[in-house]
């Protein structure tokens, strides 16, 4: 079962990242920016809205932002498209959108296979 961070933890103010410092860490560090417990709370929120309208989607919309596979978490997974469009909502949404479109032609072909079969490794390893 995946961990659900909620906007408190997002923001640093309680979880794992609780002693982190938070949003205001960005300052020292901006390799942190937009990565969990460090949002602010705008981010915070786009993140959490990015999210409800994941499980409005289907289940074609939802593989696109899954597109690694579970194993990178979700918080995780979620802020790689929030940073991708620097947490644009909009601009998010369309990314999405385009690349799940982009996605659907290729699956056409069988472009995509089994990620751990084609590697022949296990997908924690790539």
């Amino acid at each position: 079962m995946q961990e659900v961070w909620d906007k408190d933890m997002l923001m640093g103010k309680t979880g794992p990242m609780a002693d982190k410092g938070g949003a205001d860490e960005v300052k020292k560090d901006p390799m942190i920016w937009g990565r969990g417990g460090h949002l602010t709370e705008e981010q915070a929120d786009i993140y959490l809205k990015f999210k409800d309208e994941i499980e409005k989607r289907d289940e074609h919309f939802k593989s696109t932002i899954y597109s690694f596979g579970e194993i990178e978490g979700e918080v995780w997974t979620l802020l790689r498209w929030c940073r991708a469009r620097k947490f644009d909502y909009d601009e998010m949404i369309k990314m999405v959108e385009e690349a799940t479109e982009c996605r659907e032609e290729s699956k056409k072909h069988n472009f995509y296979e089994d990620p751990k079969e084609a590697l022949g490794c296990d997908m924690a390893l790539y």
